[in-house]
């Protein structure tokens, strides 16, 4: 019986490479940064040095330093990655992003400051677990990896937020909701059941089937979220520059 990988954006391959690229989680991080993006695209003016440092930021405080973090509890991806390695490339890559945030909040905006504090908290209350996993949450993976890097997209930019941006910022909190949602069934199947053959039926028929085809629905939905995420934001963004 096939053993199934970790998530099904793992790759296939073994080796150093392989696993810094698997440790980027590289839908959910492009998925991620598409809301900066659609941030960045709905403020009323752009300004290109500051929408490129914001999502530098996130690319690296979400996209490596949370993963980073994520991954030295209980090494859920299987890399080879000493956790020596994963801390300090977690910190490090938080560290820069925390840099850049208060870079800006000196040079830009005060109000930039609670973004960079709650992002930073966030990225590692709960992706280290800590506080009982009190900050473990639904809610918080909502709030720090989908209305967070919108509002700080859009803020960066036009320096002030507005009921319309609120309710963006919520719509796509749900979206980050449900994407949490659909990846912990298919990761619970993937890394936590034992491989399914069959399964039997109200009326007591048995039919074959397998994990891959339990997992199907979720992991497909999750594949379309984030290319259609990626292309509402590449759509915006063009509608915005061209």
């Amino acid at each position: 019986m096939t053993t199934l990988k970790p998530s099904w954006y793992s790759s296939a391959k073994h080796g150093a490479l392989s696993d810094f690229i698997d440790l980027l989680h590289p839908p959910y991080t492009l998925w991620h940064l598409s809301y900066v993006l659609i941030g960045i695209s709905l403020s009323p003016i752009v300004y290109a040095n500051r929408s490129v440092s914001v999502l530098l930021a996130f690319f690296l405080g979400l996209g490596i330093g949370s993963h980073a973090l994520d991954e030295t509890m209980g090494n859920p991806l299987e890399t080879k990655i000493s956790k020596k390695t994963l801390y300090l490339v977690g910190f490090l890559a938080l560290a820069v992003a925390v840099a850049i945030g208060l870079y800006y909040v000196v040079t830009l905006s005060l109000l930039i400051l609670p973004f960079v504090v709650l992002e930073c908290f966030f990225a590692i209350a709960y992706n280290l677990e800590i506080f009982n996993k009190r900050f473990h949450t639904g809610f918080v993976f909502a709030l720090s990896w989908g209305s967070l890097p919108f509002l700080t997209g859009y803020f960066v930019n036009a320096l002030n937020l507005g009921l319309p941006v609120v309710l963006m910022a919520i719509a796509i909190g749900l979206f980050t909701y449900v994407q949490r949602t659909l990846s912990m069934h298919a990761r619970l199947w993937r890394r936590k059941i034992a491989p399914v053959e069959s399964i039997r039926l109200s009326d007591g028929k048995t039919i074959p089937t397998n994990t891959e085809d339990l997992i199907s629905p979720s992991e497909k939905s999750l594949r379309a979220l984030v290319v259609a995420i990626f292309l509402v934001a590449v759509s915006l963004i063009a509608l915005k520059v061209l």
